[in-house]
């Protein structure tokens, strides 16, 4: 039997079900507990604890959301794999050398390839190439695998409380794929919104084929419903690019009824939605849409990996024969390999617990470098604590060059992007800065690095 009797305290305001959660955690994450280890039965830990079966229930399911344990049905409550995420160790030398800042550091919007799962991954891989070959190379259905549709429709209704159909996904390569070819078929020659400041790609996309723009100004809740609906609107409702808030649903409604009182659709992107570090996530636009004018559009690239290319769209009902006229072949760009094993690996549970393992660590790292940000001077600027996605939005104050700033630092190592390219009007000066692919306790000394940097220029 596990001991946590001398760790829990009654007289402590914290809930008895926390301090078993944080008992608990310490031992897992400090290795008194193995991976694979069974935990005690509720019922035996709650008597040995002398507490309420509900309570350690309660903690087992907080244990289990975080991605500390996983429930096997019919067996009990195991220990995950929930090693931290070291550097590779240095060789030790006769003299201490200072390393050279790592290429990239700080880099917005990457996750960091450590956390891939990649012995599950392997092992999902084989087993397909082992029972069903032909899927990764032989490709029938023009929309993508149908296991892996069946699997995003779920997945999306679990996560995002979308009620959709395996009929109504579409697999592409990527989410940048997914949105320019909702664009290029919905559009037909009328115009389209914008957010501003936005995803560059999307905006060169629309200018490049003429159509007529119009801009939705963003601020830290996102954008203003306009007088004027354009034809397509596409937003990025539950963490907008590049600021970083989350529209509230009033405006989210708002929106869905202006696009239905003008015959219009709306294309939702929804890039990085998972990782929320603080409340509760808030429901897809895509699941309060009740009249069919929102295409839903997500992707694996942030949440899983970059190198597998693949990403999807939710399309409402009464388009999906419209797309399948189009569609006589599969997506150019999706790859098939790769479809079946994550459609296995996502049946499997391994995914979900990759995202809780993920969420997990970024947001720990996402805390460290807000709180390193937060000891900035205010002469040199400001950021909203959000507490959601792969990077933050740090403004500058006055007309900083941001795009010099940024120069400078990737000399010195650093990958942070500037904001001002995402705006048409240059209005917006600032610097995205990512925490994903970097330790919370290297984060402080990272971000000093970058500060120093930042007061050198403004100094000039």
């Amino acid at each position: 039997m596990i001991d946590l009797s001398s760790l829990l305290s009654k007289r402590s305001a914290e809930p008895v079900y926390l301090q078993i959660v944080a008992a608990l955690r310490r031992q897992i994450s400090g290795g008194g507990l193995g991976i694979g280890t069974r935990l005690p039965s509720s019922r035996a830990l709650a008597q040995d604890l002398g507490v309420a079966r509900s309570t350690v229930v309660t903690a087992y399911d907080q244990l289990v959301a975080e991605g500390f344990a996983e429930a096997r049905r019919g067996a009990g409550i195991f220990v995950c794999d929930v090693a931290p995420i070291r550097p590779p160790e240095v060789p030790s030398s006769s003299v201490a050398a200072v390393p050279p800042p790592a290429p990239g550091m700080l880099l917005p919007g990457v996750p960091d390839p450590g956390v891939f799962p990649a012995r599950p991954w392997a092992r999902c891989v084989s087993r397909v190439a082992r029972m069903d070959p032909l899927s990764l190379s032989h490709q029938e259905d023009a929309f993508g695998d149908p296991d892996l549709r069946r699997e995003i429709a779920a997945y999306a209704a679990r996560w995002r409380g979308i009620a959709s159909s395996a009929e109504q996904v579409l697999v592409t390569s990527g989410a940048r794929e997914a949105l320019e070819l909702a664009m290029e078929f919905l559009v037909g020659g009328e115009d389209i919104a914008l957010e501003a400041p936005g995803f560059t790609p999307t905006q060169r996309f629309a200018q490049a084929r003429g159509w007529q723009v119009r801009w939705l100004q963003a601020g830290a809740r996102g954008a203003e419903v306009p007088r004027q609906m354009a034809r397509v609107t596409l937003l990025t409702p539950s963490h907008q690019f590049p600021l970083g808030g989350t529209l509230p649903v009033p405006q989210r409604q708002a929106f869905l009824q202006a696009a239905k009182d003008r015959g219009g659709w709306i294309i939702e992107d929804d890039f990085d939605s998972e990782f929320r570090y603080g409340g509760q996530p808030v429901p897809a636009m895509a699941a309060l849409d009740r009249e069919g004018r929102c295409i839903y559009v997500g992707t694996f690239s942030k949440t899983f990996s970059h190198a597998l290319r693949l990403g999807y769209a939710i399309l409402p009902p009464a388009l999906v024969p419209q797309f399948r006229s189009q569609f006589i072949h599969p997506s150019a760009g999706a790859a098939i390999t790769a479809q079946r094993p994550l459609a296995e690996f996502m049946a499997s549970g391994q995914y979900d617990r990759h995202i809780r393992r993920a969420r997990r660590l970024y947001a720990e790292r996402y805390a460290a470098a807000a709180d390193a940000l937060a000891g900035w001077p205010e002469t040199l600027g400001h950021f909203h604590r959000h507490n959601a996605g792969m990077q933050i939005a740090f403004h500058l104050k006055g007309a900083q060059d941001d795009t010099e700033i940024c120069r400078r630092a990737a000399e010195a190592g650093y990958g942070v992007r500037p904001l001002s390219p995402h705006d048409p009007e240059k209005q917006c000066r600032g610097l995205l800065i990512g925490f994903c692919q970097s330790q919370a306790d290297t984060l402080p000394g990272q971000i000093a690095g970058l500060r120093r940097i930042v007061e050198d220029c403004v100094k000039l």
